[in-house]
């Protein structure tokens, strides 16, 4: 066996950049995941204890219904980023040994193998977070609709989001 330290750090140094990377995309999806969580948490607290309208209520808890479903999208995220983090250090380990034992030719692909999938899950990762982003833009847009004058303001009709009176005559001004 031959070890060549030098060249084994210099193949190895440049990648550990792409596990800062990793680490960095895990906080991001961290943070997402315990904001959500804690909105989640809000929202239902003022359910509770609120003694809220129709409309705001019927809003609230599709509200409450959306958080959670941010709330397992990000959790999933979380996760994918997470393993794709252990995978790409797995990365970085196996080709540090692959270099000392060129000689073993299933380490290289063991250490490409682990790559790919890291990298692939970083992908999944952010897919997911792009569903989650859809989920906000509809909140966003749907929190206005138990206030007349905000809902107006965006071409809609006031009400609760799951009354179907509300989209019948909203359809019914946009014929006209």
């Amino acid at each position: 066996m031959n070890l060549d330290l030098a060249n084994v750090l210099k193949v190895i140094g440049p990648a550990a950049s792409l596990i800062f990377a990793a680490w960095i995309f895990v906080g991001f999806l961290q943070t997402r995941y315990d904001a959500a969580v804690e909105r989640y948490r809000d929202i239902i607290e003022t359910y509770r204890t609120s003694d809220l309208s129709g409309s705001r209520k019927s809003n609230m808890i599709d509200q409450i219904v959306h958080y959670k479903r941010r709330c397992e999208l990000m959790s999933r995220a979380t996760g994918c980023g997470l393993v794709s983090a252990i995978l790409l250090i797995f990365t970085l380990i196996s080709g540090g040994i692959a270099l000392s034992f060129p000689e073993v030719e299933s380490l290289k692909f063991l250490s490409a193998g682990s790559a790919l999938l890291g990298l692939l899950l970083v992908i999944a990762g952010t897919i997911i977070v792009m569903f989650e982003g859809r989920i906000i833009y509809r909140q966003i847009h749907t929190e206005l609709l138990d206030l007349p004058d905000l809902a107006e303001s965006i071409g809609e009709e006031a009400g609760a989001v799951t009354d179907p009176k509300r989209h019948a005559h909203n359809t019914e001004r946009g014929r006209s």
